[in-house]
């Protein structure tokens, strides 16, 4: 069981001390998790505060600086930031503004509010860079990352100050083995907890659960989750280097560097990152009135300042990766022990993961089990040849996408042309040169990543069509529903009448449909007020639709008017269902309505077979005996002239 379904986490909802929103921008929140909630009725309510308002709007032109025009409206932002992306800025916003501040000595607030901030942004501008994520969501994931302590310090004051002064200077790890004794979980797994609570999508709670330690994930490397993780820890570190006094610089820039080896990132590009993010960060703590501050140098000159030797880091060991480098899963398939080891060594040390086989046939075992991105394998070895090997991996669908790279003693043309019909990629000459090797490694790399964007970028759009699609029929599902009763409105009776006009002339079938009003409605409204109004409206609504027969459709038609379209009734019939709903509403009051509150209703049945009249007819048909039966003294039904 997670711990966001523990009973500790449970007692700490219950008590009301975790980090929450409050007063509008709770309310925000509530009304986004409101399936039917529209952008006009979000936008309307964080207009109704002026002061979120322009925070909102701020923070919707600072996410979209690149963009065409700017965000100029509440409407604007939360159409371009979407339900989700609106619930998690104003989450964050609301935050920063409720605890700036609060009773745990040891903690430093405004600092953790700085450190956050930073990360979100720096997040961002990474993602961006890759071109892995929305931006705007990883922002406020960057920013929400490390909520774990703040709720701590938040819910247990005075316990969790004490287990900061006990870990004063140490590592991440340490603290958090403290907080698992203190509290039997450590802030990590309450970040996701809280996450999990917010609705957040499941990959970003487990990003929040490893974020400081990256290496604990299960996530395969190299993968978009792996990536995404990896960029979030860049953004971490990133934002402690510009934090730390210049004393405790050396071991985070260390680690800085080794962390940007693995998102293949070089020393200029994070510099830029870097420094851009600083500037960002300095307008955000502006508008959000964050009274950290940063010293003055960049990371640019962080980064040329420091010592060439710098210390190794004990969580994040360093690993020398040639510049520019892409991770890749490799698979080397060798008979030979050297060679082997040769080509695993160079691997590794280049910052790839590598498995290791002795031949096609256990290398075909290891590729089902670990599907790896790159296949390095000779072409003489038992059992199964490179070139065999190639030709089973393109037989297959999960694997006809494998790059493989071919090692060979000998470049005689005919032989080339064998392997390279068998499937291969490219090839590689014995004794193997590791610059050469790592030439081929580029090439292999730019097509690979290629390949992976491309089907990200599809499991994206076809993402966005599904999205787009459920959008489309709720925009269609709202523009044929009357808001107030909820019943299909005027536009969707004229079409479901339609409709059924075309079947009564093909299959000279009768067509009836009831033309219904409530009687005195005006003193309703006069008497009781516009409110009561809308309750009287609901109330025949349900009714009527009760009182319908399974084949009947009820439709607010406008005002204090109702159509029923009765398909296959004739004019008798359609009487009786009109008499049957006209009992009903007389006999059932209004409810919660003081003094009591009686209605009727007057109704008028036009009925036809097919050629006998038009539709328009037929619906004038059913208005004009609608006017006799108010002229009669109302409360009736008049179906014949």
């Amino acid at each position: 069981m997670s711990f966001v379904g523990s009973p500790e986490f449970s007692r700490m909802r219950v008590s009301g001390r975790l980090p929450a929103p409050k007063g509008i921008a709770l309310q925000v929140i509530q009304l986004t998790q409101q399936p039917e909630a529209s952008n006009q009725a979000l936008a309307k309510l964080i207009s109704s505060d002026p002061a979120f308002s322009a925070r909102v709007l701020k923070a919707a032109n600072i996410l979209f600086a690149n963009s065409q025009r700017p965000v100029t409206t509440v409407l604007d932002a939360v159409m371009v930031l979407g339900v989700r992306g609106i619930r998690q800025l104003v989450f964050g916003i609301a935050l920063i503004s409720d605890y700036g501040k609060g009773s745990c000595r040891q903690f430093d607030y405004q600092r953790y509010w700085a450190a956050s901030l930073l990360t979100g942004i720096a997040a961002r501008k990474l993602v961006q860079q890759a071109s892995l994520a929305a931006a705007d969501e990883i922002f406020v994931v960057g920013l929400l990352g490390n909520i774990g302590k703040l709720a701590l310090a938040t819910v247990y004051p005075d316990e969790f100050g004490t287990l900061l002064a006990q870990s004063d200077g140490k590592t991440f790890a340490k603290l958090a083995e403290l907080e698992r004794h203190a509290f039997g979980f450590d802030e990590s797994e309450l970040a996701e907890a809280i996450l999990a609570d917010m609705n957040f999508p499941k990959l970003f709670q487990g990003m929040v659960r490893y974020v400081w330690q990256p290496g604990n994930t299960d996530a395969v490397e190299s993968s978009r989750e792996w990536r995404l993780l990896h960029l979030l820890h860049t953004a971490v570190l990133l934002a402690e280097c510009l934090l730390a006094a210049p004393q405790d610089r050396q071991g985070l820039i260390a680690r800085l560097k080794s962390q940007a080896t693995r998102i293949a990132m070089d020393g200029e590009k994070l510099a830029q990152i870097g420094d851009d993010s600083l500037i960002e960060w300095r307008e955000w703590s502006v508008f959000l009135n964050l009274g950290f501050k940063i010293g003055p140098e960049s990371l640019t000159e962080i980064l040329q300042t420091a010592e060439s030797d710098a210390v190794t880091d004990t969580e994040a060991p360093l690993v020398h990766v040639m510049p520019n480098s892409y991770p890749l899963r490799t698979l080397v398939v060798e008979d030979d022990p050297a060679t082997l080891k040769l080509l695993e060594t160079i691997l590794r040390e280049a910052g790839h993961s590598v498995s290791v086989a002795s031949n096609g046939a256990e290398a075909l075992e290891i590729i089902a089990k670990e599907l790896p991105q790159l296949v390095i394998s000779d072409w003489m070895m038992p059992k199964m040849d490179g070139v065999t090997l190639c030709r089973k991996l393109r037989q297959s669908v999960h694997t006809s996408n494998l790059h493989v790279v071919l090692l060979t003693v000998h470049e005689d043309p005919n032989k080339l042309v064998e392997a390279f019909e068998a499937g291969v990629d490219d090839y590689l000459v014995k004794p193997v040169s590791p610059k050469i090797l790592f030439a081929r490694l580029r090439a292999a790399q730019r097509v690979i990543q290629l390949q992976e964007e491309l089907a990200f970028d599809r499991e994206q759009l076809q993402r966005f069509s599904k999205e787009l699609t459920v959008a489309n029929q709720r925009l269609q599902q709202l523009a044929l529903t009357d808001e107030l009763t909820g019943l299909p409105n005027r536009r969707a009776a004229m079409e479901r009448i339609t409709q059924e006009w075309s079947l009564t002339l093909r299959g000279d079938r009768p067509l009836s449909c009831l033309m219904v009003d409530i009687d005195h409605f005006k003193s309703v409204n006069d008497r009781f007020g516009h409110p009561v109004g809308d309750l009287a409206l609901r109330h025949v609504a349900q009714i009527l639709s009760q009182a319908a027969r399974a084949q009947d459709v009820v439709y607010r038609f406008g005002g204090e008017e109702f159509l029923v379209v009765c398909p296959d009734t004739d004019a008798q019939d359609a009487y009786h269902c009109a008499e049957r709903m006209r009992v009903e509403i007389h006999s059932i009051p209004v409810a919660g309505v003081s003094p009591p509150l009686q209605l009727t209703i007057s109704t008028g049945v036009g009925s036809v077979k097919a050629g006998k009249l038009t539709l328009d007819e037929l619906l004038s048909q059913a208005d004009q005996r609608l006017y006799a039966a108010k002229q009669a003294g109302r409360n009736c039904t008049i179906w014949r002239d």
